[in-house]
């Protein structure tokens, strides 16, 4: 079995669910994360490690003012054991979503001019991405984004995205993907691309690929034809005991009764014990909201319960028998989607979102709700981001096998001017 371990570099990192998931996955390790918030930074570097088991080094800063200062970004890369341009496997991120997203294009106006979509600075920050890319010569690069980043503003980001990888000397390809259909328990639907640089596909004969989903939804789950079925809430959380009121920082025993599904299994921690497990205190009336609603909609509710206005799974209780819905940055609010315990008269703790977006119980949270939501919310899946790092693990194996060719760096090297033109 080959044991080598490849160098993942994370940029846009948040707290490190990409390098997490790759991590997981025990054929690669972080070298080095970029994220502008210092709350995420400082979780990504107490949790994730490098190919020796040491921890990743980050860059807590503006993206933009490192890509446009090369002798300070290898500085920081040689300081994380990155020397050149082509030794990095793969370069990996999801530039900020929030610009692509239909509540950040309401949000989003300038006061004299109006909605200024393509104005919004955060719609370009996949630019930087490219820098990165052209830069360093990653073999392989993964980007993620909303489902919107393909169409908005008639296509023009992913198409110029698309173009420049071309340039740079990279296949790639693009796909929609949907969370649930790697065993984690939420209907998240986001794209990835995957970029292969020209050599390395040529040498490894594999191109840009991606994983192959292993769970359906039920009805499309048959006798004759066995497949594994969605996981569900109560996969994720069910085992968890009541979650107490009280400090963020208190550790929860396990219940040594309970027995966790397959999917819990692969999420408890070893030392038995849990944290970020605490109940947040509810007034009366969305306590009364969410009995109201249960999993139904607060629109059908008496008209006393309602708020002015609300989304549309506004204190609904999640089911024990379904994936979640999406996991937002709001995810700590039960007015602000379906993120109320299933029975519980509460909203969902920290870990019991964590563990929804399949983080690991291992997994430190800081012992702050906001930022920690923040971060749970912006995270690519952890047992998603696994699949994707057996897929490249492959393409590098067998690149590897047949006999890598480094100089083809110095070459694409000179095509990465282009990107800047």
């Amino acid at each position: 079995m080959n044991d080598t371990k490849y160098k993942l570099v994370d940029l846009f990192c948040g707290c490190g669910g990409i390098s997490r998931g790759f991590e997981l996955g025990g054929r690669f390790g972080t070298q080095f994360g970029v994220e502008i918030e210092p709350h995420p930074a400082a979780a990504f570097a107490a949790n994730i490690k490098n190919i020796h088991g040491q921890p990743a080094k980050v860059y807590t800063g503006d993206i933009t003012l490192l890509s446009k200062n090369k002798d300070e970004l290898w500085q920081e890369l040689r300081a994380a054991g990155v020397s050149e341009p082509g030794e990095i496997d793969v370069l990996a991120g999801g530039p900020p979503c929030q610009g692509f997203s239909r509540n950040g294009v309401r949000k989003y106006e300038d006061p004299v001019k109006g909605l200024r979509f393509y104005d919004d600075p955060r719609n370009h920050l996949y630019k930087e991405f490219l820098d990165f890319v052209a830069e360093t010569i990653p073999k392989i690069v993964l980007v993620e984004n909303v489902r919107e980043f393909l169409n908005f503003n008639g296509g023009k980001f992913s198409q110029d995205l698309l173009a420049r990888f071309g340039e740079l000397g990279y296949a790639v390809q693009f796909k929609k993907i949907c969370a649930a259909d790697f065993g984690v328990a939420q209907v998240r639907h986001r794209v990835f691309f995957v970029a292969v640089r020209d050599d390395v596909m040529k040498k490894a004969g594999m191109g840009p690929a991606f994983p192959k989903p292993s769970f359906f939804p039920a009805h499309e789950v048959f006798p004759l034809a066995p497949k594994s079925i969605y996981r569900t809430v109560r996969d994720a959380i069910g085992d968890l005991p009541p979650a107490p009121e009280g400090n963020q920082r208190t550790l929860v025993e396990y219940d040594p009764k309970s027995k966790p599904s397959e999917l819990a299994g692969l999420l408890r921690n070893a030392n038995g014990s849990v944290s970020n497990h605490v109940a947040r205190k509810l007034s009366q009336k969305q306590t009364d909201r969410i009995n109201a609603v249960g999993t139904g909609r607060m629109k059908h509710v008496e008209t006393s319960l309602q708020t002015k206005g609300f989304y549309g799974s506004a204190y609904r209780r999640l089911s024990w028998d379904e994936p979640s819905l999406t996991i937002t940055t709001w995810v700590y609010h039960v007015g602000s989607g379906r993120f109320a315990h299933p029975v519980e008269n509460r909203g969902i703790t920290m870990r019991e979102a964590a563990r929804l977006q399949s983080f690991d119980d291992a997994y430190i949270f800081p012992p702050l709700v906001n930022p920690t939501s923040q971060m749970i919310g912006n995270a690519v899946p952890p047992l998603l981001a696994k699949q994707f790092s057996t897929v490249f693990s492959e393409i590098l194996d067998s690149f590897y096998r047949n006999g890598s060719n480094e100089s083809m760096a110095s070459k694409l090297t000179e095509k990465s001017d282009l990107i800047s033109a």
